[in-house]
């Protein structure tokens, strides 16, 4: 639970007012509303909040990161001591801090455009069988593997995309011994291991050429 606090003045004269705090809960559109996973939200509306006579008052809530579906809010309405409504704000309180003050909170705007959805995940990687005069086009996958059971001598490297990073994942079968020469539009590319069952691999990033310069050392396994 996180505790809100707040106190309620006139703008008039700045004297206390012993107005009405109303909160309910929003945002959950058709689902009832859970916390943790586990307890339905029974009561998502709570009209008996105790203003002080200085106008102070105090309540607990759920913190909206602990209740599903994602996206809810509170809402906050101010009464005066007539029990007119002055205002109604929308805002969200997190399990950190523990305690919010309403005096120095700004509202929160449940229309607000929400953040764009993660990129779906897809295979990137492309997995190639060996030739000796391999081709590593870039068009589509910006990874590569393939395992060498021959000599493969500076393979084609096409359509590399400029600023974007590709990886090449180079297995060396069982046997082992084969060579791998990487291309001289490969810039600072690591000897490719020919021990029998390793891996080499290595990122690199392209230029505005197309060619490829590598960001770091290669990886070896094992």
């Amino acid at each position: 639970m996180v505790t809100v606090t707040g106190k309620l003045e006139s703008a008039a004269n700045g004297t206390a007012v012993v107005g009405g705090i109303e909160v309910m809960l929003c945002g959950y559109g058709s689902r009832v509303p859970r916390v943790n996973g586990k307890a339905l939200v029974a009561r998502i509306q709570d009209s008996n909040i105790t203003v002080q006579a200085d106008g102070s008052f105090s309540f607990t809530v759920d913190p909206n990161d602990t209740i599903s579906p994602i996206g809810t809010y509170y809402t906050v309405t101010v009464k005066d001591d007539n029990g007119d409504v002055a205002q109604i704000n929308a805002y969200r309180f997190l399990s950190i801090p523990a305690s919010y003050d309403l005096n120095l909170l700004d509202p929160y705007d449940p229309n607000q455009i929400p953040p764009p959805l993660p990129p779906l995940l897809q295979n990137l990687l492309l997995v190639l069988g060996a030739t000796f005069n391999m081709v590593f086009d870039g068009t589509t996958y910006p990874s590569f593997k393939t395992t060498i059971g021959g000599n493969v001598d500076f393979p084609t490297i096409q359509n590399m995309r400029p600023g974007n990073l590709y990886t090449f994942i180079i297995v060396e079968n069982s046997p082992g011994g084969f060579r791998f020469l990487w291309p001289s539009t490969m810039h600072n590319a690591a000897l490719v291991d020919t021990n029998p069952d390793s891996t080499t691999v290595q990122t690199f990033v392209a230029d505005e050429n197309g060619e490829l310069w590598a960001i770091g050392p290669a990886t070896y396994y094992p």
